[in-house]
């Protein structure tokens, strides 16, 4: 049973949720505390204007006072040292608020205190707190000014340093109350655009890994032997685009393997098909008793079933060859060995061929030190230079040379014979391919592997083959190996 979160649209949807939570908590957070300090600004300014006012107010009622007094530090209140004299010695009345001594209920929401030095009351209004704390007194100090929270009140708080302190506030109950509202209403809209949020974020991770699921299914499809099956592209040059080429392009190739591989067992079966019935052809021939046999029949029997069990040895074993060298990935181990030496031995197992055939054998072999496998290495020469005596068609010459290019060893086989057609020289490294499929039946032990067999012994040391061929005018096929 699959597990949900182990999708990845869960998987990208979680983390879409969580990065989305925690964006909009901080957009909301950042909001909300911008709108209460910008509200907090407001309530101060407009505390700071009443308190003013009250304290004019108060020093009014006193009596008239110098225009130029009060020169201290505060400019905000006016006249601070004249009040503070005017309260020690009891010559100012609060401002009426309401409240008990007024016998009215109180409709002010400004309250005040003032004390001296020792903390002792000077005036307070009616509707002040029970308990209010002044702020310290240091002598000396200038004037201190700070806007605190008391409760539900917004304080505006003052020291100076002649001894007057002063507390007035103001209740914002209303203000908190706006302000939890609209925290609430900010947290409903959070959520509100969150769950929008993981909606849309849903459908687009639904979106985003369809193409997935399309490339998911047809690999399926295909693993279920569907093989021309190919993942549909949508053409934006997106990064699902460029796997499904990828896997496209791998699949194309894993195909053209299994054909190729067809191929190769259809071939395989066919050539070993001919020696096989030779073989059960002449044995159940020479078992019928009721014909006479004489020695010279035996014999020719024998020679005939004796060059098709060759013929399919030869074949076995280099099929066997073959298939080593597709296991072995390249640039396989070997030793060091001089590439002379090994074309050397292949000129000269190849020469009583190429004489019988009127054909010149030349060689120019330096020495040259490779990293290689040398009996590997002679499979691939002894195929290039039969080949080229083998088909050579006449009288004339079959050239090998050794030269270095550029780190590496180059072996050039040439010969003058008849070429190969441009329509055969695309294939003359396939398997069991020749060039005159009519010769196929008469030549023992040529198969057709023998080109296939060589380059993939080249590739498999980390070189290359290569060949090219006029018609009329002969063929040249270039080793190209790494040097040692």
């Amino acid at each position: 049973m699959k597990i949900p979160f182990q999708s990845i649209r869960w998987r990208i949807q979680a983390w879409h949720g969580l990065i989305l939570l925690m964006a909009i908590a901080a957009f909301c957070g950042t909001a909300y505390q911008l709108a209460w300090l910008n509200q907090r600004g407001r309530i101060d300014r407009e505390l700071q204007k009443q308190e003013r006012a009250l304290i004019r107010e108060i020093t009014d009622r006193s009596g008239g006072l110098p225009s130029e007094a009060g020169t201290v530090q505060n400019k905000r209140i006016p006249y601070p040292q004249e009040l503070y004299q005017k309260l020690l010695s009891g010559g100012i009345e609060g401002k009426d608020t309401g409240g008990e001594e007024s016998g009215e209920e109180s409709t002010d929401t400004l309250y005040y205190a003032f004390a001296d030095a020792d903390g002792r009351v000077l005036l307070k209004s009616a509707n002040a707190p029970e308990r209010i704390e002044f702020p310290s007194f240091s002598e000396g100090g200038g004037m201190l000014e700070e806007m605190r929270m008391n409760g539900t009140n917004r304080e505006s708080v003052h020291s100076f340093d002649f001894g007057l302190r002063s507390v007035v506030g103001l209740d914002i109950s209303a203000d908190l109350a706006e302000k939890r509202r609209f925290a609430w209403s900010l947290a409903g809209s959070g959520v509100a655009l969150w769950l929008g949020g993981l909606l849309g974020g849903w459908w687009l991770a639904g979106k985003a890994i369809r193409p997935i699921q399309s490339i998911s299914r047809t690999a399926s499809r295909i693993a279920e032997g569907n093989l021309n099956e190919r993942i549909s592209l949508s053409g934006k040059d997106s990064e699902l685009d460029q796997l499904s080429r990828v896997l496209n392009h791998t699949f194309d190739r894993l195909n053209a393997t299994l054909e190729q591989q067809r191929q190769f067992t259809a071939d395989a079966s066919h050539e070993l098909r001919t020696p096989l019935t030779i073989l059960l052809s002449e044995s159940h021939r020479m078992r019928k008793r009721e014909i006479p046999r004489s020695s010279e029949d035996y014999q020719e029997s024998f020679e005939l079933c004796h060059e098709a069990a060759e013929r399919m040895r030869n074949l076995v074993e280099s099929l066997l060859l073959l298939a080593r060298q597709d296991s072995n990935p390249p640039g396989t181990e070997g030793i060091d060995c001089d590439l002379a030496t090994v074309l050397a031995e292949s000129i000269s197992l190849i020469k009583p061929l190429a004489e019988s055939k009127g054909i010149r054998l030349k060689s120019e072999l330096p020495s040259m030190l490779i990293r290689a496998n040398p009996e590997l290495l002679s499979v691939v020469f002894n195929n290039l230079i039969g080949n080229a005596v083998q088909h050579h068609g006449g009288k004339g010459r079959v050239q090998v040379k050794v030269e270095a290019n550029e780190r590496a060893a180059v072996v050039r086989v040439i010969d003058d014979g008849p070429g190969i057609s441009p329509e055969d020289l695309p294939r003359i490294f396939d398997r069991f391919y020749r060039v005159d499929r009519s010769r196929s039946d008469s030549q023992a032990g040529h198969s057709g592997l023998g080109l296939a067999l060589a380059k993939a012994i080249v590739e498999n040391v980390g070189g290359r083959i290569e060949v090219a061929s006029v018609v009329g005018k002969g063929s040249e096929f270039r080793v190209v190996l790494p040097d040692g």
